[in-house]
């Protein structure tokens, strides 16, 4: 582990540079673990924690300790995911003020556990930046106290955002304090918009946001009731005639049987498919809530990778936990691992089709390879479609699968699990260091001296 633990530990550590060392080694090793044995049983990612010739007993006994710290600042790691998406998410025309950032929100399950999983999408996946996990039956998430909240800059000192597990009156009010808190953490300069499936769809949650001024579109049921004028009876909006490959735009109407709830509606039925979308949306414009709700699909895309072997092994209701803030902070290292695949895949990307000319040789861990100026990910690729001719597989991706493209999520996993590709992740590192730079705290001098001691690449 300890050539691929090291470059790991740099990808922490700039992600995390307000933790403590101690945070930072644990939080390194765990996914160093996870990526040798992709698996949520604690069991197993004890097995490949160093030092090997100490009992599993004794490694499972630090696992529990990590998975416990009352001090862990997770919002360290939602700010910075945060900025990573301003810059490889995809892009909406702007409105002449502000650009779109559609936040997907959906909720996966790890019996008897379910964890609402905020996420932007990045070419072909949703990539995620903020989630909570619950027991499905006491409702008690686990979330930062708000006090705990961090400001809009990071350079600012606060109380460590570390999650406690909290009882809520209601599944509603959990997603309420989610999008509050994505929206705290969100850019001024950005226009979130929150997208959302029909689980999501409520009277409550459209007044709500509306009062709140953040714009939405959440895809409702065919029965669902709305008002096409205030003073006709509401009718199911399955009623509303329309063929199959056409678009109808409803704007205001009124949403629910009693509430009445002003909004749009649009209806879309693709070709070839069984029913229409029914959206509901306080956006303006037609064509950007069509859009923003197909890219909700790309979050069904990230569920795919955590669960059905790209990241996980095994599904994951199989983890064996009952504590719930240890499998969060475990959720939380799933992440981080997506991010480092998907960063490791952009990455590759960019380095691959020219591996020819790519230095050949060099040690793992040269330290030129950090400093090397054009070392840049790649946009996230365009997207494969699932029906029609699709085109030839690159011939650098023949290394790693022998029919089909691979997500450049697939394809980073893939890279960081070939020993002789280490040096494409320690270029990312270099870049991502330098890339976070501008959200480092104000360290004191020998605050930067001893980090540079630990072997931290601290931009000048």
């Amino acid at each position: 582990m300890s050539t691929a633990y090291t470059v790991i530990l740099s990808f922490v550590q700039s992600l995390t540079p307000t933790w403590r060392k101690s945070q930072q080694v644990n939080f390194a090793r765990l996914l160093a673990a996870f990526i040798e044995r992709p698996s949520l049983v604690l069991s197993d990612l004890a097995r490949a924690l160093p030092p090997k010739e100490q009992h599993l007993h004794g490694r499972l006994k630090r696992i529990f300790r990590f998975l416990s710290n009352p001090r862990l600042d997770e919002l360290a790691l939602v700010g910075r995911w945060l900025k990573l998406v301003y810059h490889f998410g995809s892009d909406l025309p702007d409105d002449a003020y502000r650009l779109y950032l559609p936040i997907l929100l959906d909720t996966t399950y790890f019996e008897p556990f379910a964890a609402l999983i905020a996420t932007v999408p990045c070419g072909s996946r949703g990539l995620p930046i903020a989630l909570t996990t619950y027991d499905r039956t006491d409702l008690a998430p686990c979330l930062p106290p708000e006090e705990s909240w961090p400001p809009a800059s990071y350079r600012q000192t606060h109380t460590p955002a570390a999650s406690t597990v909290t009882p809520f009156l209601s599944q509603n009010h959990i997603e309420h304090k989610l999008i509050d808190l994505v929206w705290r953490l969100l850019s001024p300069a950005l226009h979130g918009v929150l997208v959302a499936d029909r689980g999501f769809a409520r009277a409550a949650l459209f007044t709500r946001l509306k009062s709140q001024q953040r714009d939405f579109v959440v895809r409702i049921d065919a029965d669902t009731h709305v008002w096409l004028t205030p003073e006709q009876p509401s009718q199911p909006v399955a009623t509303a005639a329309l063929n199959s490959g056409e678009r109808r735009w409803l704007p205001n109407v009124y949403y629910g049987k009693q509430d009445r709830v002003p909004i749009n509606l649009l209806i879309v039925w693709d070709a070839g498919q069984a029913e229409p979308w029914y959206l509901v949306t306080s956006l303006a414009d037609a064509a950007v809530t069509e859009t923003m709700y197909r890219w909700r699909m790309r979050t069904e895309c990230t569920h795919r990778d955590e669960k059905s072997g790209v990241l996980l092994r095994e599904g994951g209701d199989a983890h064996h936990i009952k504590n719930v803030l240890h499998l969060h902070r475990l959720l939380l290292i799933l992440s981080a691992a997506q991010w480092l695949s998907a960063l490791t895949g952009l990455q590759a990307w960019a380095d691959l089709p020219t591996l020819a000319d790519a230095p050949q040789g060099l040690p793992v861990l040269a330290p030129a390879l950090c400093l090397d100026a054009e070392a840049e990910p790649a946009l996230p690729p365009p997207i494969i479609p699932h029906r029609g001719l699709r085109p030839k597989i690159p011939r650098w991706m023949e290394l790693f699968t022998a029919r089909g493209h691979l997500s450049y999520v697939r394809l980073g996993m893939e890279v960081i699990r070939d020993g002789d590709l280490l040096w494409i992740i320690q270029r990312l590192v270099g870049w991502l260091t330098r890339f976070l730079s501008p959200w480092l705290p104000f360290w004191r001098p020998w605050q930067r001296r001893y980090r540079l001691s630990q072997g931290w690449t601290i931009p000048t």
